[in-house]
This record gives structure tokens, C-alpha cells and sequence, in this order.
């Protein structure tokens, strides 16, 4: 003779975990606005500049490998540069590269001064946004992007990052 327990206490006990789990999985509207601005902000990122996939950079190479996502896996992986992922495909920002398609030198010494990153969006947003550490001609911020010829400006202002407010 087999026992059988009442299942009505385990279902009950699944439905209260599950009405939890919906309950604290419901964004509120502070963090759904938020969401939202990283949304368009990260877009107009992508708008504003040509990015590059692994297998476009590996083209751009006078000898390509043969494994496509070199040369750029390697260099991202020695801090000579850095990618984003968009909607799960990892892409390059064109700035990073010369006309061969090797790596500005001045980028490792930036990403290296930016320090540890847990997202490499913020990254691309330093890159991007105009920073109150890197002035233009006029005297009025400038992205570091638009300033990678002036390199020990644009080193500091990285270096600068962790410590102080960007405009």
C-alpha cells in the first residue's frame, strides 16, 4: 500500500512563491524611466559612431586569420580595446581602430586608466558624452573620441573618471 500526501499544502505553498516572485519582479515606474533613459542613451551611442564586428575587423587585416573573431578577441583580451554587446553580438567602436584596422595605442592607456568596469556601456558613454575634463578649441567639453589626438589630456580626464563628476 502506497501513502500519499495531501498536495494541497505543496500547491499552495508554490503559489505563494510564485505570487512573490511576480510581485517583486514588477519594475516600478522610477526604474522603468530609468530603463528607458539607459535605452536612449545607449542608442544614440550607437547612432553616433560605426561599429565594427570581430569578422569586419579580421577583414580589415593585411594577413586575416583564419579564425574570424581574431585579431579582436585578442586585443580586447590584452585591454587594447573594448566592445559592447548589441542585442547579444559583440561590436567595436570604429574610433578604436587606424585606418588598417589596428588598435589606436592611445585606447589601451585610456581603458587602462578608466580602470575595471563591470559594463562596458560605460565605456562607450565616456567615450561618447562630452566630458568637462577635455576642452575643444572654443573652451567647451568635447567627447574623449573627438580628442584622441590629445592624448595626455584625454589619459587624465580618464583617470579622473572615478574621482569626480563629468560633464
Amino acid at each position: 500500500m502506497v501513502l500519499q500526501a495531501d498536495p494541497t499544502p505543496l500547491l499552495r505553498r508554490a503559489e505563494q512563491v510564485a505570487e512573490a516572485v511576480v510581485e517583486s519582479a514588477t519594475p516600478n515606474e522610477s526604474l522603468l524611466l530609468e530603463r528607458i533613459a539607459l535605452r536612449r542613451s545607449m542608442q544614440a551611442i550607437i547612432e553616433a559612431d560605426e561599429w565594427l564586428t570581430a569578422e569586419q575587423i579580421n577583414e580589415m587585416q593585411g594577413a586575416p586569420p583564419a579564425n574570424k573573431n581574431l585579431p579582436a578577441s585578442d586585443w580586447k583580451r590584452r585591454g587594447r580595446i573594448y566592445s559592447v554587446d548589441m542585442d547579444g553580438k559583440e561590436r567595436y567602436a570604429s574610433y578604436q581602430f587606424d585606418v588598417m584596422g589596428r588598435p589606436l595605442p592611445i585606447i589601451k592607456d585610456i581603458l587602462a586608466a578608466l580602470g575595471p568596469v563591470s559594463d562596458s556601456w560605460s565605456i562607450a558613454s565616456w567615450f561618447h558624452y562630452p566630458n568637462g575634463w577635455v576642452a575643444g578649441r572654443d573652451g567647451k567639453a568635447v567627447s574623449p573620441k573627438e580628442s584622441l589626438d590629445r592624448p595626455v589630456e584625454v589619459i587624465k580626464a580618464a583617470a579622473k573618471r572615478l574621482r569626480s563628476y563629468q560633464a
